[in-house]
């Protein structure tokens, strides 16, 4: 420990959380007095007083640079100051070309880590515990507001990737600042999880050197484990601001997560999964193409209808059932004839309990909320009526429907629409449903992992809904099944 009081002060302005909460002598006693530490060092993070934002919206220009790089690897950028930091961070992984694999902090000014509140993330506060002041609700002028300002970034907790961020000068923003512009900077930053700063510098000596053979650094076992860790075409002295500019506003759409575009229930469920779940998901994710409304034409369109309009024609207005709660035989066999299921079943097909692919399209009629069953009578709902006449809008009313059932059959549902979305063969989906479901957390009644055929059933309500617009058994077109799995999940194209 140094005994000069400047140096003392200097050695422990060095000192992490970590070191200051282990050491007696420096956040106790006469010492820690002398450091105004008195009453013991407080692990707590504080809240944070902050100024309000100001009275008219402003561009910010400001650095961003990689602490301890040499060369420098900084960027200088142009972002609107009303973004809120969780909105600041999205775009800084984007302009230093990081992938958002791990946890983050933001710090006023750059101080020691230690001495200085942070902003707070969701998985602070719900995962660990944490208490101060959320990120989201800080905007970027309230923190960085006089040329000379700064804010601390760290990326990767592991690593320990410390950003400097510092504001060079403020404008009023118009209709031609508003978008997010790398304006300058240089050189690549480092490959993900390579160990810190000093890792990558001795990485890209070695790559600036040509990547010599015989001088691999550690802790790669030789040049092609290295070359096969990095990312492709990995260049250290790489930098485009242009391409950088472009990555931002990509970013800021939020058009690079894999989960974007999906129905927010799915994509949350999507981003609740770890391990095999994770790894399937994502295949399916990378197939799944363009996630925009799907054209339909009228042959689809014309198949699609056919079972629910045999349904509703033959309830009409509505349909008095049985005693035991039965459609009349007629209108069994009007609906098996109607739907093409006499084309296909063995029997008269006029008694609903012993014709079950009409009693699953009925129920399935119901689930949808097409039809509605009161006071023994089945009549149907305003949105049948609605689509009265328009076999597009009957279809675009079914599959906004989809998924079908709550809890468990829900998500096989999502699941499965998803992967039936990405071209999935309907005979190999159960097993990733099944990995799926279980990766959530579901588990059959004696506390094992959810098996392909308890996946199957769940999605069961789903899928039968869209067998019956794209054909059962032999019959089954997985092309149109794909299409109407993705007009589920991103809606149908109303102008085709």
């Amino acid at each position: 420990m140094p005994t000069d009081p400047d140096e003392l002060r200097a050695w422990i302005a060095a000192l992490d959380e970590d070191d200051l909460s282990t050491s007696p002598h420096v956040v106790g006693g006469g010492l820690g007095s002398q450091l105004g530490l008195d009453g013991g060092f407080d692990r707590r993070n504080r809240e944070i007083d902050l100024p309000d934002p100001p009275a008219q919206p402003v561009v910010l220009t400001l650095t961003i640079e990689l602490l301890a790089a040499t060369p420098k690897i900084w960027r200088r950028l142009s972002l609107r100051g009303d973004l809120t930091l969780d909105g600041v961070h999205t775009l800084l992984q984007a302009a230093m070309g990081w992938t958002d694999s791990h946890l983050h902090r933001f710090q006023p000014g750059s101080g020691p880590a230690w001495s200085v509140p942070y902003f707070i993330t969701e998985f602070d506060e719900e995962e660990e515990g944490e208490e101060g002041t959320r990120e989201e609700g800080v905007r970027l002028d309230q923190v960085l507001r006089i040329p000379g300002d700064t804010l601390t970034y760290l990326y990767d907790f592991g690593d320990g990737w410390e950003h400097r961020v510092t504001l060079e000068s403020a404008a009023p923003l118009t209709g031609d600042n508003r978008e997010p512009v790398c304006l300058a900077g240089a050189r690549a930053c480092p490959p993900e999880d390579v160990g810190g700063i000093h890792a990558h510098t001795e990485l890209a000596d070695w790559l600036r050197a040509g990547a010599p053979p015989d001088e691999v650094p550690e802790p790669f076992e030789d040049a092609e484990h290295a070359h096969g860790w990095l990312p492709d075409a990995y260049d250290p002295d790489a930098f485009d601001a242009g391409q950088t500019t472009a990555t931002m506003r990509l970013w800021a759409t939020g058009e690079h997560l894999p989960w974007h575009g999906l129905p927010e229930p799915l994509a949350d469920l999507v981003q609740r999964l770890r391990a095999e779940g994770w790894s399937q998901v994502l295949e399916w994710l990378d197939e799944l193409g363009a996630r925009r409304p799907v054209a339909l034409d009228e042959e689809d369109v014309r198949r699609a209808a056919k079972p629910w309009v045999a349904v509703l024609d033959a309830v009409g207005s509505g349909t008095k059932l049985t005693a035991a709660g039965y459609l009349p035989p007629a209108l069994v066999q009007q609906i098996a004839q109607s739907s093409g299921v006499d084309e296909f079943w063995i029997g008269k097909a006029n008694r609903e309990d012993l014709t079950w692919p009409v009693l699953a399209l009925r129920e399935s009629t119901q689930a949808l909320g097409l039809v509605r069953k009161a006071k023994g009578t089945l009549a149907p709902t305003a949105r049948a009526r609605a689509a009265a006449g328009s076999p597009r809008a009957l279809v675009t009313a079914v599959v906004e429907r989809l998924p079908l059932g709550k809890g468990f059959d829900a998500e096989a549902g999502w699941f499965l629409l998803l992967g039936l979305a990405a071209g999935a063969p309907v005979g190999h989906i159960d097993l990733p449903l099944a990995l799926m479901l279980s990766d959530r957390g579901w588990r059959a009644e004696d506390g094992t992992e959810i098996d392909p055929s308890t996946a199957r059933h769940g999605a069961r309500p789903t899928f039968d809904a869209l067998e019956s617009m794209a054909g059962e058994g032999p019959a089954l077109d997985e092309g149109l099944l794909t299409r109407l799995a993705q007009a589920a999940l991103f809606g149908v194209d109303t102008g085709h």
